[in-house]
C-alpha cells in the first residue's frame, strides 16, 4: 500500500552534466502531472510521462527538472540572416524617414529572436540518457517515501476495520431483540389507533410479520460483513486499491445509514453510532491511499 503524499530531489553529475530532479505530491482522484523543465529541453517530457505513470497510478504530483553543463556554452547560435534582414529593415525606415540614426551592435543584441538555442541530435541523445537515469532513482526515492507514509497508514486503517467488524458481530448478537422490540411497539401502536378494532388474528400476524421483515437488520449486517472480508483482501494485496477501497467505506456508510433507520433498540443504535465514527475516519484517510 502506498500513500499518495510523497517528496523526492536527486541530483546528481553525470559525465560533467548536473542532474536535478525534485518529485512532490498530493492526494487526487486521477493522475495529474505538471512537468516543470525548461524550454530547451521540452522534448524530454514526452519521454518522461511513459516513465512516470510506470512508478505511479493516482495523485496530484509535481516534477521539476533542470539540466546544468558545460554544454550549455555552445548551446546558442546567431541567425545572421535574420539579423542581415533587421539591418536591412532599419537602413530603409532611416531613408523613408530621413533620420539618420546608425544601428550599434548593442541595439541588435537586443532582437531575441536574432540567437536561438538548440541541442544536436548527439547532445540531445545523451542529455535524455542521463536525465532518463536521474528521473527512475528520483521516482525509486519517491516510492520508498509512499510506501513508508503508506505503511502508517495501513496500521490505522486496519484498527477501523476491526473495530466495525467488531460492531457488526456485536450488533448481529441483538438481532432477534431488536425484531422483538419492533414487534412490540407494532402492537402497542396497533392498539392505540385501533382500540378493540377486531381483525382476523391470522391476517394480523401475517401483516405483523412482513412488517417486522422489512425491518429486519440482518441483511445489513451480513453486507458489512462481505464488505469488511473484502476491505482484509484489499488490504493484503500490493496492488493499488485506494479507489476500490474507498467505495467499500462508502458502502459502509450506506449500511451504517440504514441500520440507523431499522434499529429500535439502544444498544444497536449506540453500536451504529460506533460504526459510523470509524467509517468516517476510514473515509478521510483513505483519500491518501493509491
Amino acid at each position: 500500500m502506498k500513500s499518495m503524499t510523497g517528496y523526492s530531489k536527486i541530483s546528481q553529475n553525470i559525465d560533467g552534466i548536473n542532474y536535478f530532479v525534485e518529485i512532490k505530491s498530493v492526494n487526487h482522484k486521477y493522475l495529474n502531472i505538471a512537468f516543470s523543465i525548461p524550454s530547451l529541453f521540452s522534448a524530454f517530457e514526452a519521454y518522461s510521462i511513459p516513465i512516470i505513470q510506470n512508478y505511479i497510478k493516482r495523485g496530484s504530483v509535481s516534477i521539476k527538472v533542470d539540466i546544468r553543463g558545460e554544454f550549455e556554452s555552445d548551446l546558442i547560435h546567431p541567425d545572421i540572416e535574420l539579423a542581415k534582414s533587421y539591418l536591412k529593415a532599419f537602413s530603409e525606415i532611416e531613408k523613408i524617414s530621413g533620420i539618420e540614426s546608425k544601428m550599434e551592435i548593442g541595439q541588435l543584441l537586443e532582437i531575441k529572436e536574432i540567437f536561438k538555442m538548440e541541442l544536436n541530435p548527439q547532445l540531445e541523445e545523451k542529455l535524455w540518457k542521463g536525465l532518463e537515469n536521474v528521473i527512475k532513482m528520483a521516482l525509486s526515492t519517491y516510492n520508498k517515501s509512499r510506501e513508508i507514509e503508506g505503511a502508517n497508514l495501513k496500521v490505522y486503517l486496519d484498527e477501523q476495520i476491526k473495530k466495525i467488524e467488531k460492531i457488526t458481530y456485536e450488533m448481529q448478537t441483538f438481532e432477534a431483540s431488536n425484531r422483538q422490540k419492533y414487534k412490540e411497539m407494532l402492537m402497542d401502536n396497533l392498539k392505540n389507533n385501533f382500540g378493540d378494532f377486531e381483525m382476523n388474528p391470522e391476517r394480523l400476524e401475517q401483516e405483523v410479520i412482513m412488517t417486522i421483515q422489512r425491518a429486519d437488520i440482518g441483511e445489513e449486517i451480513s453486507r458489512l460483513l462481505s464488505h469488511v472480508s473484502r476491505t482484509h483482501q484489499l488490504m493484503a494485496s500490493d496492488q493499488d486499491v485506494g479507489s476500490e477501497l474507498d467505495f467499500l467505506f462508502q458502502e459502509m456508510g450506506r449500511e451504517m445509514n440504514t441500520l440507523s433507520a431499522k434499529s429500535k433498540i439502544p444498544e444497536v443504535l449506540n453500536l451504529v453510532v460506533e460504526g459510523k465514527t470509524a467509517i468516517k475516519k476510514l473515509r478521510e484517510q483513505v483519500q491518501n491511499v493509491e
